[in-house]
């Protein structure tokens, strides 16, 4: 790959949010130098100096590389100008700590301080894509095991194969076999997958399985197709032989190898797999939720974000042939180098065919055997970075709706106007049961407010299940005419936005970030019926509400969305708590439940539970 591409990848980590003034704070790089080698690539200075000139964290600076003692002058301006670009050989390198060469091309400069273009992108996307981010997700799901894995590689050694030999020659692309075969009406085209007995249409399925779609969510599901050999449904391709009754699943999200590309649905690595657990009566599914991910980091996630996991669950993410030493890791690249016995595996230098998937499967299936991780082993990941600065600028510079704008006479002013609003409020609730609690918060807000709309958590992963709390909820608030009772969804406090929250018993001594949530309850939700005001209670017990609190309180009024937080009610001297209600309920406790619920709720638990 040239220059360029590995700019559009810096160019893709600055959008996610990960700077080269983070990156160089990260690494406790103090002074970096930064050596443009190509005038064409100026912008990428220009870029640079936008983040560091918000971020003073760092002071960079910026050079041109001479080339054969002639210096690469850029038109003069006020741009450039402001930028002070030094000539390389003009520059004492001992007032640098780091040297990032924005070039694939290296330099005779001999300096252990270089970093080139390629490597400086690798280190990014590894922070931006892979560490920070899959951190983050483990702080939030740690009894989650999650791998990754990389490609098994073609390397060239003295017993390759003359097949072997001819790859290592010519480099050809999965995609280029399916155009060739396409094309191919005499029947001479050669694949390296002839043995295997498929026919050309065969082939030609199985090299491009099908195509791709986004749901309004951001996942990536492949289209269903029920070709026999490629075999999708519901977005993933299928393996056959899954348990109906099991006790954890085992995801493999990632791209092509994790996929089976060029191969039948029952000859990929989640298929093999599913077989040797079945034959050894382990209780585990396996799941083939990859997709075709080439360079589209950021679908990862979203696919891994809408998991239905639980504690226990195995995942293994392929992710190009990234690794990293901060996070559990299963090494793949080496399976074949020669010597070996397993025959004709490799298509190219970076797939196999169904052979190499099997074979692949069973290292799989030892590693997870010899190491115990179908048993309660459990790891300690690092602590997860600090939310990196959104666009180098500090996180405490968007601490008010105020800072966006430099005219106070105007915010003002947009206040008094904001004070005529037609109030609107809004409450969310899990309501695990509905208690007295929250009929408190409830008739205290509707009182405020003109129109109050209460949200219950639809997600099912509590003690009740959704269509209780939601009828619970609705029976209870029946005497407030102003108040309308309606499903979260899948955006507000659910697995895909704040799935911290479904784990919150073995979170509550860790920082767990919420504002995705607030985020999209903010920009998306409350627009969409004027909510002015959101009306939550104080919480002195539960640390990853009390942080949700913390959350809102920065969040929402950068949206002009007030927050009004009240003290909960208390009888002697506690506050009402559906957790004191449901561990009334386990002992069948209905006098002290009686002074914490409602009528309505009461008499629900009575019918239900009095048993």
């Amino acid at each position: 790959m040239d220059d360029y591409q590995f700019l559009i990848y810096l160019n893709d980590c600055f959008a996610a949010g990960y700077t080269l003034p983070q990156f160089c704070v990260d690494g406790d790089i103090k002074k970096p130098l930064f050596v443009l080698a190509d005038a064409k690539n100026w912008q990428i200075f220009w870029n640079l100096h936008v983040q560091f000139s918000h971020d003073k964290r760092i002071k960079p600076k910026f050079v041109i590389l001479n080339d054969k003692g002639d210096s690469i002058r850029l038109s003069p301006g006020t741009l450039f100008d402001e930028l002070k670009i030094q000539n390389y050989d003009e520059t004492d390198l001992n007032d640098c700590d780091k040297i990032f060469f924005l070039t694939t091309q290296k330099s005779d400069i001999q300096s252990d301080k270089i970093i080139y273009l390629d490597e400086l992108a690798y280190k990014l996307i590894l922070a931006a894509y892979i560490e920070t981010p899959f951190l983050h997700f483990l702080k939030s799901h740690p009894k989650i095991k999650l791998f990754l894995t990389n490609f098994s590689i073609l390397y060239e050694n003295s017993h390759n194969t003359e097949n072997e030999k001819k790859i290592l020659e010519k480099e050809i692309p999965l995609a280029t076999y399916a155009d060739r075969l396409r094309k191919d009406k005499d029947g001479t085209v050669k694949t390296p997958y002839d043995f295997l007995g498929y026919s050309k249409q065969d082939l030609i399925d199985m090299l491009t399985l099908t195509g791709t779609k986004t749901n309004p969510d951001g996942s990536t599901v492949l289209i269903d197709n029920d070709n026999p050999l490629i075999n999708v449904k519901n977005g993933r391709r299928v393996v056959p032989n899954q348990p109906e009754n099991f006790k954890n699943r085992i995801y493999f999200l990632g791209g092509c190898s994790h996929l089976g590309i060029g191969a039948p649905f029952d000859k990929t690595i989640p298929s093999y797999l599913q077989k040797f657990i079945n034959e050894k009566n382990l209780p585990y599914r396996v799941e083939n939720v990859s997709q075709f991910f080439t360079y589209r980091y950021q679908d990862i996630f979203y696919n891994l974000r809408n998991l239905p996991l639980k504690d226990g669950d195995i995942v293994f993410v392929f992710f190009d042939n990234y690794l990293s030493e901060k996070l559990p890791a299963f090494d793949v690249s080496r399976t074949f180098e020669r010597p070996h016995d397993y025959g004709e595996v490799f298509v190219n230098t970076l797939h196999v065919n169904e052979i190499g998937y099997k074979v692949l499967a069973g290292k799989f299936f030892d590693f997870l055997t010899e190491n115990n991780f179908f048993q309660g082993v459990e790891f300690e990941y690092p602590e997860p970075p600090p939310p990196y600065h959104r666009y180098g600028i500090p996180q405490e510079n968007f601490s008010s709706a105020q800072n966006f704008s430099q005219n106070k006479e105007l915010e003002e002013y947009k206040k008094k106007l904001r004070e005529k609003r037609f109030q609107v409020g809004a409450i969310v609730m899990n309501c695990n049961p509905f208690t007295l609690g929250h009929e408190y918060l409830i008739e205290y807000a509707s009182k405020k407010v003109k129109k109050l709309y209460i949200f219950v958590v639809e997600e099912d992963k509590s003690e009740f299940k959704f269509a209780d709390r939601f009828e619970l909820v609705k029976r209870g608030v029946k005497k407030f005419s102003n108040v309308e009772v309606l499903p979260s969804g899948k955006f507000i406090i659910s697995q895909q936005t704040f799935s911290g929250y479904f784990n919150k018993e073995s979170l509550q001594d860790v920082s767990v970030d919420s504002s995705e949530d607030v985020e999209i309850f903010a920009r998306e939700i409350a627009p969409s019926l004027g909510v002015t005001v959101r009306f939550v209670g104080e919480e002195p017990e539960d640390s990853v509400t009390r942080q949700y609190n913390e959350n809102m309180r920065r969040i929402l009024p950068q949206y002009n969305i007030d927050f009004c937080e009240i003290p909960r009610r208390e009888i002697n001297g506690e506050v009402i708590s559906a957790k004191k209600v449901r561990e009334a309920l386990k002992v069948g406790d209905f006098d002290t439940i009686k002074k914490l619920v409602p009528k309505t709720t009461l008499k629900f638990l009575r019918e239900n539970f009095s048993q």
